[in-house]
């Protein structure tokens, strides 16, 4: 099921690297832990060109574990150390790895089932597409997420934003966000005022649409990427405040 060992870090905090399987699929993640027991857990879910080991995946990590909650980050299949292909690069895929990476959670020692998803970009569409489909999932938080995808394959590409291969927009249309949210309780949206990706509109689409408690905060002057290091702490301390709150 997982795989211990490479712990490292002080003695109030560690981090492991574990793997589970998805699909068959072997998927490699890091654990924060603090030394604690029956611990609630953040699960992290990075967007289309992003990896477990981003800089602010990192930092909430950190953050996280200082204020007694565990948070894992993996990589989707097909990016980073988990194995698969680019084709595996499709919204139903990355799905049913957040689903294993949910059971893996629930499974592993000390953990219990107190679980919170926090996602950005497209890592953000799958946290509430799959909080719609499990209601043990007490609390989720999105950064920079956008309602729908439709515009995707039209957008003028920069060359830091490849477009995914054709699998992906074949999968694309058998998943609709906005007639999920209403299942989703307990969201917090956290979005750039000047994000370069998608439009703030999407994000309050995505707000208005949720179930209540909710809360919804724009960060001015922010991008899509949280480049500026006080934006992405903002972002942080405001999803580690809805995590303490809900979890």
């Amino acid at each position: 099921m997982g795989e211990g060992g490479g712990d490292e870090g002080d003695s109030e905090m560690k981090l492991e690297k574990v793997s589970f399987q998805s699909e068959g699929q072997r998927i490699s993640g890091i654990l924060h832990l603090p030394e604690k027991e029956n611990l609630p857990c953040v699960i992290t879910s990075h967007g289309l060109l992003s990896s477990k080991n981003s800089e602010k995946y990192i930092a909430l990590g950190e953050q996280i574990s200082r204020e007694g909650m565990a948070m894992l980050r993996f990589d989707f299949r097909g990016i980073g150390e988990s194995e698969g292909s680019e084709e595996d690069n499709t919204v139903s895929k990355k799905i049913a790895d957040l689903s294993a990476a949910i059971d893996f959670i629930r499974s592993y020692p000390g953990l219990g089932n107190r679980i919170g998803l926090l996602g950005s970009s497209l890592g953000g569409f799958l946290s509430l597409t799959k909080a719609s489909m499990d209601k043990e999932i007490r609390a989720v938080v999105v950064w920079a997420t956008p309602l729908h995808m439709d515009d995707l394959g039209s957008k003028k590409q920069e060359e830091d934003y490849p477009l995914p291969p054709e699998a992906f927009f074949e999968d694309l249309p058998k998943h609709r966000l906005l007639p999920l949210l209403p299942k989703v309780s307990n969201g917090l949206v956290i979005h750039g005022e000047k994000d370069e990706l998608v439009a703030l509109d999407q994000a309050l689409g995505i707000f208005y649409s949720l179930h209540p408690p909710k809360e919804i905060h724009v960060i001015g002057g922010a991008d899509h990427r949280l480049t500026d290091p006080a934006h992405r702490q903002r972002a942080i301390e405001l999803s580690v405040d809805w995590f303490k709150k809900y979890l």
